[in-house]
């Protein structure tokens, strides 16, 4: 996922980007090598920062994964059946992802 990309599930959920990091494959793959990481940008994913605290996000094998354990916020985000928990969700379109940000940060 490109940082564009990133950002763009944040706007239309109405969340401020106050910064953004890139993490090389939060899912555990070891990428050591710089060349592999800019020659596949799916495999990178973002630690975003929100006035709420920092969420992670970035593609899992078919979803997105979003995690916000870095937040002050502990809630299920959604009723679709996906993998869920207090602190993440897994988001199978780009469209998901954005409903359940909008979710997330909903009180």
């Amino acid at each position: 996922m490109k940082r564009e990309e990133a950002k763009a599930i944040f706007t239309p959920a109405s969340i401020d980007v106050l910064d953004i990091e890139p993490l090389i494959d939060g899912y555990g793959f070891p990428l050591e090598d710089s060349r592999f990481f800019l020659s596949a940008p799916r495999l990178c994913w973002w630690f975003v920062k929100t006035n709420r605290g920092w969420i992670k996000l970035g593609w899992r094998n078919r979803v997105i994964h979003i995690e916000w354990k870095d937040t002050d916020i502990r809630k299920i985000v959604t009723e679709d059946n996906v993998t869920k928990n207090t602190t993440c969700v897994h988001a199978w379109i780009i469209e998901k992802a954005i409903e359940y940000l909008r979710s997330l940060f909903s009180d």
